[in-house]
């Protein structure tokens, strides 16, 4: 199989402690770059926070981000493929969010907005884990006086993110927004919720960049983990999943590899696109 596109997930298969690329996964991948195969990061993070050291890739050019949301040429910064959310849905999904004390993100632009204050207490007030920090550590934020003012100004967000609910708080949430309908509710790590439009998901804005760049989908290559990996996984000509991967994942894949911190990624991408 002629592999000419790369979209890999990020958090839980590529990189580990959500920010290092090992020196295997690392090789490989610029292995596949300087072959001229197009590598694209495809992933729940907004634009803004996508690692440096996956940008430097040869061969990174596009980003999937916000879970197919907003699909980015690096290059110019521009997005080339959207799906937002609209502004009334985003309203009616504030409005049920307003019933619950937790932290809260909208993804816009390719940055994160939230709630003036809200970093300063995400290890007190909300209760992030350790695990948790470097995901509001690592954001340059643009700030709102209030998220119900926010969306009553009109925003169509790539997405909504909750970073860290408990589980009774998951639970209900999740049901009362999948009863708005109109929404793609998934969840890259178990104690998160991402919020996307219907629609928006990495197999379509995958498809989408294949096809602007000319390439048909047997020759893209999907590797992921996690529920908002599953659509791209199913999508793609060739699809792999890391062993310590979710069990809708390993289901919608075509292959396992080894886990994500075993150099899972170089494993895969050494015997379907290098060959070695």
């Amino acid at each position: 199989m002629d592999i000419k596109l790369i979209a890999f997930d990020l958090d839980g298969t590529a990189i580990t402690q959500h920010r290092y690329l090992s020196p295997g996964n690392r090789a490989a991948l610029a292995a596949a770059g300087e072959r001229g195969v197009h590598l694209v990061p495809a992933s729940g993070r907004m634009r803004d926070f996508l690692p440096e050291e996956v940008l430097r890739l040869p061969g990174v050019r596009y980003a999937v981000t916000a879970n197919g949301a907003g699909v980015y040429d690096l290059g110019t910064g521009q997005a080339v493929y959207r799906k937002t959310i609209p502004p009334e849905k985003a309203r009616q999904v504030q409005a049920v969010l307003d019933g619950y004390d937790v932290y809260i993100e909208y993804y816009e632009d390719g940055s994160a907005i939230t709630q003036a204050g809200y970093p300063e207490k995400a290890r007190t007030y909300f209760g992030l884990p350790p695990s948790k920090w470097h995901f509001v550590d690592g954001k340059r934020y643009r700030f709102t006086p209030s998220l119900r003012q926010l969306v009553e100004e009109g925003i169509s967000p790539e997405k909504i993110n909750l970073p860290f609910l408990t589980a009774q708080a998951r639970g209900d949430i999740w049901k009362r927004l999948e009863a708005l309908g109109g929404l793609q509710l998934t969840s890259s790590i178990p104690d998160n919720l991402e919020i996307n439009a219907q629609g928006a998901d990495k197999g379509s804005a995958v498809l989408a960049l294949a096809g602007q760049l000319g390439i048909r989908v047997e020759n893209v290559m999907a590797l992921g983990d996690n529920g908002n990996d599953v659509a791209m996984l199913r999508a793609a000509g060739l699809s792999v999943a890391v062993a310590d991967g979710s069990p809708e994942a390993l289901a919608a894949a075509g292959y396992r590899t080894a886990p994500h911190d075993q150099d899972g990624v170089a494993a895969a991408i050494r015997r379907f696109v290098l060959h070695s």
